[in-house]
C-alpha cells in the first residue's frame, strides 16, 4: 500500500506543464526535471531504507534534501516528523506534522501521528482537539478520546461519549471496566475564589512576605495577567535574587506578546535558578514561547527540547 502511494506520487510529479519556453528549450527544462525526478526518488526511498534500519539521522539528511528538491510535499513532510518523533524530538516531530496538515487538513495518518506526537510527550491537552478530529473520521476511534478526556480532567465529557457508546452497544469490554472503577462520582477541583486572591493580596501589601507573594502569583487566574504584571515587578524590586519572580514577569510579559522583554527577565534570572530542575525548565519553557513569538523557531525549539530533558532527569 505505500510503494503504490508513493508510485503515484512519483508518476504526479512527472506531469508539471511547462507552457511558454520555446521549442529548443523544452528538451532541456525536461531533462532538468527529470534529474531532479531521479534525486528526488533516490534520496526518498534512502530515507526509508534508512528509517527501517533505525539510522534516523541519516534518514531526516535525505528528507530535507528531498524537501529541498519539492517543498510542501506531505509524504516527506509525514516521513520527518515520524523519524523526529522516533528520535523523541516532538517539537520537530509536531511542527513537520502541522507543516503537513496545512496542506491536507483532513490527512487521516498524519492527524493519528501527531496525536500520537502529543501523546509521547505528555502533551495531552494538545492530543485531544487532534483526535476529536480523527474520531470525526472514524467513530470507533471514540475510546481512546474517552481516556485523553479522563486524562486531562475533562469527565463530563468522557462521560457524554460512554453513554453515547452505551446507546450504540458500542462499549467494549475495557471501557465497562474502565466506567466501573473510574467514571463514579468525581469530587469537583476546590476553585480558587477571587476573594482568596484578595486576602492574600491584602495580606502581602501587610506584610511584603516572599512566601504570600508567591502563592499569589501561582495561583492568579489566566485572565488576570495584568496583575501578574504588577506583583511580579513589585517582586522583583523586592527579591531580586529570586529567579521566580524573573519568570513571573516574563510570563506576563509572553502573555502581552511584549517578547523581547520576556526574553531580557529570563536571561536575567535564570542564572538564579540554583539545584531546580522544574523551575529551569519552566524558564526554558517561557524562552521558547518568546523565541517562537519573535518567528524564531530555531531558538524556540532548541529551548523547548532543554525543557523537556530536564524534565526527564
Amino acid at each position: 500500500m505505500k510503494f503504490r502511494f508513493i508510485a503515484f506520487f512519483l508518476i504526479g510529479f512527472l506531469y508539471s506543464p511547462f507552457m511558454g519556453f520555446s521549442q529548443d528549450s523544452i528538451p532541456i527544462v525536461s531533462n532538468v526535471n527529470e534529474e531532479k525526478l531521479l534525486k528526488f526518488q533516490d534520496h526518498f526511498f534512502k530515507a526509508l531504507a534508512q528509517k527501517s534500519i533505525y539510522n534516523y539521522r541519516v534518514a531526516i539528511e535525505n528528507l530535507e534534501e528531498c524537501n529541498n528538491l519539492k517543498p510542501k510535499e506531505v509524504s516527506v513532510l509525514f516521513e520527518l516528523s515520524k523519524n523526529y518523533l522516533m528520535m523523541k524530538r516532538f517539537l520537530e516531530a509536531e511542527e513537520y506534522a502541522k507543516q503537513a496538515l496545512e496542506i491536507e487538513p483532513a490527512n487521516y495518518w498524519v492527524l493519528e501521528h501527531l496525536s500520537k506526537t502529543y501523546i509521547a510527550s505528555s502533551n495531552i491537552k494538545g492530543a485531544i482537539p487532534i483526535h476529536e478530529r480523527i474520531a470525526k473520521q472514524n467513530p470507533k476511534e471514540r475510546e481512546k478520546l474517552v481516556y485523553l478526556y479522563f486524562q486531562n480532567n475533562e469527565l463530563e465529557k468522557a462521560k457524554n461519549i460512554l453513554s453515547d457508546l452505551e446507546k450504540e452497544n458500542q462499549l467494549t469490554p475495557d471501557l465497562i471496566q474502565f466506567k466501573r472503577q473510574f467514571l463514579k462520582e468525581q469530587p469537583q477541583k476546590e476553585e480558587v475564589q477571587s476573594d482568596t486572591i484578595s486576602d492574600l493580596i491584602q495580606e502581602f501589601e501587610s506584610d511584603k512576605n516572599f512566601e504570600t507573594l508567591q502563592k499569589t502569583l501561582t495561583l492568579l487566574p489566566a485572565e488576570d495577567n495584568q496583575l501578574l504584571l504588577e506583583y511580579s515587578t513589585i517582586g522583583l524590586e523586592l527579591y531580586p535574587a529570586q529567579a521566580f519572580m524573573y519568570l513571573m514577569n516574563a510570563k506576563a510579559q509572553n502573555n502581552n506578546k511584549e517578547y523581547s522583554k520576556a526574553i531580557e527577565q529570563l536571561t536575567n534570572g535564570i542564572d538564579f535558578v540554583i539545584d531546580n530542575k522544574t523551575l529551569e525548565a519552566d524558564f526554558y519553557d517561557q524562552f521558547a514561547i518568546s523565541y517562537h513569538g519573535l518567528g524564531n523557531d530555531k531558538e524556540a525549539i532548541k529551548n523547548k527540547n532543554k525543557a523537556l530533558t530536564l524534565r526527564k532527569k
